[in-house]
């Protein structure tokens, strides 16, 4: 049983920071577990949250998964998502540590055949080999299904995006339906007005980067409920370019792209767009583990409230994830992938990254 200083991510509030654990769940809270016979554990100088979740990393990228799950686990991270692989590895399978971070794995993205085919992507084209690959991935135990509906980011001309419609409605709406028989959502790889409408269309579960998506996709995201990770730091650390990778007209330009992020992060935040933290970890300069936390600082330094960004690393990412009984949040059924905070995490989110004591 622990006594903390206080609990952060409770659900009911209760009156006493008291949580009873049994074989890594959460078995009571507050009065019912101080009653409990159970030997004590002291954190009366801490505060007890829910460890934080990254809801959009490649573990195949920068190193086997093995070793990108270690550094989640070092870092006291929760639980991934694992959004998308390479064609080598897009048949291999990989011991997955009982007592590390939960992963829910998307497999190889479905993406378009030719020009407009993506490199994280197997090739489709039309609805129905759309709906036959995403039923296959779904009987293949994938935990959801992922899209690739345009290609990277324009660096050489801000505000645009490479084949800004790669996969139609129709083919996304199929892929939805797919999932759907199982009981999956779809998340989709999207930036630009006319993508992200067409994945809104089509019913998706959540919208992954989202740059230059406009006003009214974020509008119509908070009312219909659709999950956003702008991946802010792996667009931003391209502008900081601490490789040398770009010329300095490239990191201008990258640097107006991240403002008009930032502009649109702010805005959903105003309109109550469910926002989820996600790193893009295995990308460029985004390394595995820590990314999640230069997600949260890319947040703060945007202006995003303190309560905002614990919320997405931690009940919201739960929610997209399709965990939140089990991930996200202190409650009984929960499992116990808790940390120990010098001060708040709801005031301050940095205190993720730096936990006193961990139960996992």
């Amino acid at each position: 049983m622990i006594k903390a200083k206080g609990l952060v991510g409770v659900e009911p509030d209760v009156e006493s920071p008291h949580v009873l654990i049994e074989n890594g769940v959460i078995k009571a809270l507050g009065k019912e577990a101080q009653a409990c016979p159970a030997e004590e554990v002291d954190l009366s100088d801490l505060y007890l949250s829910p460890a934080a979740l990254d809801a959009h990393v490649h573990l195949w990228l920068k190193g086997p998964p093995e070793k990108s799950l270690a550094a989640y686990q070092e870092a006291a991270v929760a639980g991934v998502r694992d959004m998308g692989r390479t064609k080598k590895a897009a048949d291999k399978t990989y011991e997955k540590p009982q007592d590390g971070p939960l992963v829910l794995e998307a497999r190889m993205g479905l993406g378009a055949k030719g020009e407009a085919k993506y490199w994280l992507a197997q090739e489709f084209k039309g609805a129905d080999e759309f709906y036959k690959a995403a039923l296959k991935q779904a009987r293949d135990g994938a935990d959801l299904i992922k899209v690739f509906v345009t290609g990277l980011l324009d660096f050489d001309n801000p505000g645009q995006v490479e084949h800004p419609l790669a996969v139609t409605e129709k083919e996304m709406k199929a892929a939805v339906e797919a999932a759907k028989t199982h009981g999956l959502r779809v998340s989709v790889h999207a930036s630009g007005k006319a993508a992200v409408d067409a994945a809104l269309n089509a019913g998706v579960g959540s919208v992954e980067h989202g740059f230059f998506m406009g006003s009214e996709n974020l509008a119509r995201m908070a009312n219909e409920g659709v999950y956003w990770s702008p991946t802010l730091a792996a667009c931003k650390v391209h502008a900081d370019d601490p490789e040398g990778r770009h010329p300095e007209q490239i990191r201008e330009n990258i640097g107006k792209i991240v403002k008009s992020q930032v502009d649109a992060l702010r805005e959903g935040e105003k309109l109550g767009v469910p926002l989820v933290l996600g790193s893009d970890a295995g990308s460029y300069g985004v390394p595995h583990g820590k990314a999640l936390f230069m997600e949260i600082e890319a947040w703060l330094w945007a202006g995003i409230a303190a309560k905002t960004v614990f919320e997405a690393a931690t009940k919201t990412a739960a929610l997209a994830m399709g965990r939140a009984d089990e991930l996200g949040v202190i409650k009984k059924g929960a499992l116990a992938r808790l940390v120990g905070c010098g001060a708040s995490p709801l005031e301050d989110p940095t205190e993720l990254s730096r936990p006193m004591w961990r139960s996992f």
